[in-house]
């Protein structure tokens, strides 16, 4: 046997050929295996995605809510204006008075129209303003027909009105 035939001779520092292998094989089922990582960032992905989902159907829920709420207060105030804008409504009730009755104005009828269907989108989003609804469509009902004369129409001139002046 020759110096390069022989084996070298083990050292304190050196381990035998089968603790070699052993050592290599915990290695390789500890740190080369990415299951064990991949298991504990699951939960973590899944709570930010439910997360970040319930917060943006929470967020839509409460932005849908505010703007049909917010919508219904303007278009009873637009209500009110185009109600205001019509001008002057005469009370023909005690009987046709020439001097007290002036011709409406031409868009008069349009603007009560338009008043009374806006307080209709209003109702229709939010109850509070059924009543408005309910007194405009009265008014508009006179104004169309042309006849001033119907005490109803007349108290629901005043109850509008009044709807209007509260805001």
């Amino acid at each position: 046997m020759t110096a390069l035939d022989t084996p070298p001779l083990p050292d304190d520092d050196r381990q035998t050929p089968q603790a070699d292998r052993a050592d290599r094989a915990n290695q390789a089922d500890t740190s080369d295996s990415p299951e064990p990582a991949e298991r504990s960032r699951r939960p973590l992905v899944l709570a930010a995605t439910a997360g970040f989902t319930i917060g943006i159907l929470i967020t839509g829920l409460l932005w849908g809510l505010s703007g049909q709420r917010g919508g219904a207060n303007v278009d009873a105030a637009a209500a009110c204006d185009a109600f205001n804008r019509a001008g002057h409504l005469p009370d023909t009730t005690s009987g046709y008075d020439a001097t007290a009755f002036t011709r409406l104005a031409d868009d008069a009828a349009h603007r009560m129209t338009a008043a009374y269907e806006l307080a209709q989108a209003a109702a229709a989003f939010d109850g509070q303003y059924q009543p408005l609804a309910q007194s405009l469509a009265g008014v508009n009902g006179m104004v169309l027909s042309g006849r001033f004369d119907s005490r109803s129409g007349q108290d629901d001139i005043i109850r509008v009105q009044q709807l209007c002046a509260r805001g």
